[in-house]
């Protein structure tokens, strides 16, 4: 029942956003409006809130957690490298790109609210703040070195410095860390916009699923979403059991879970920035979140019941 309570509410948001979507209650320019106003103003608010929140002095309990999902994501590129190389090349660059991906802020941050509460949401987007740059200079540089076009490297790392998530991520960690003063009414402004992005976030996840494009390339979309829902948080589980042990089961719950989301949906943008398959992109992050569905309700269950 807690998994239920847990993540249903969340793709029931989706399903909404889909729905609202597809009756042209949400057109595209609301949906733009949605996703602009979610990507640079509420969830930099959530980031920053929760890490600001969050005691950055004890930064050493993170380091393990970090490192160990530095490893898992690189295992993931080279694993995904691997298995597309026989894909057109332009599909190749999309589908490894989709495979490491995750989106924390969109669906992870809802869904770890609701199972570890405020503190849960402090340390994932503490882990955020440091995963987040690491998987968009991977991402862009891979991109940039394979791609057709010429794209300087001043062009990709200005793309990496503008980001919302990144800039935020490293203003709120100096913030925290040196325990900088903000004044009661910023702080309360900061937290009233944080409370609105966890469904406005779900809407515009469900008002972008492209159901339609589905039906063609199933089967490396199939294994594009196995690698990233079950083969990824796997090598997470297996790295903070075995390797990088995390003996308190939150963090171990929380740490294992940060990659097993779906496909994050700023992927498009940056896929389609650097030439590679956009419209495989699209179908790849749609996929990945309607399976994430089943997939996250079996690693929620294993965590929560299974796993002592």
């Amino acid at each position: 029942m807690l998994i239920l309570n847990g993540i249903l509410p969340v793709f029931i948001i989706i399903g909404l956003g889909y729905f609202l979507k597809k009756k042209k209650i949400m057109d595209d320019s609301i949906e733009n409006f949605i996703n602009n106003l979610a990507y640079y103003l509420i969830l930099p608010c959530m980031i920053f809130s929760s890490i600001y929140d969050a005691h950055l002095i004890n930064i050493i309990g993170y380091i393990k957690i970090i490192t160990g999902l530095y490893i898992v994501i690189a295992l993931t590129f080279f694993l995904s490298l691997f298995i597309f190389k026989n894909q057109d090349e332009k599909k190749k660059r999309s589908l490894v790109t989709t495979s490491f991906r995750t989106n924390i802020a969109y669906i992870g941050f809802p869904i770890i609210l609701n199972f570890y509460g405020q503190n849960g949401l402090a340390e994932i987007a503490i882990i955020t703040g440091f995963i987040a740059p690491f998987t968009i200079i991977l991402s862009n540089a891979y991109l940039s070195l394979t791609s057709s076009k010429k794209i300087s490297n001043e062009n990709w790392s200005s793309v990496i410095l503008k980001d919302p998530l990144v800039v935020t991520s490293i203003i709120a960690l100096i913030f925290s860390y040196y325990k900088i003063w903000l004044p009661k009414f910023l702080l309360n402004t900061i937290n009233l916009l944080s409370d609105m992005g966890s469904p406005l976030m779900l809407l515009a996840v469900g008002a972008g699923l492209k159901i339609i494009v589905i039906k063609n390339d199933k089967f490396i979309l199939a294994m594009s979403s196995i690698i990233k829902l079950i083969i990824m948080p796997f090598f997470s589980f297996l790295i903070f059991r075995y390797l990088i042990i995390i003996k308190n089961s939150t963090d171990f719950g929380i740490a294992v879970l940060t990659l097993a989301f779906s496909t994050a949906l700023a992927s498009y943008v940056v896929v389609k920035k650097y030439d590679a398959d956009a419209e495989i992109c699209a179908a790849a992050i749609t996929f990945s979140t309607v399976v994430s569905i089943f997939t996250i309700s079996l690693w929620t269950y294993l965590l929560i019941s299974v796993i002592k």
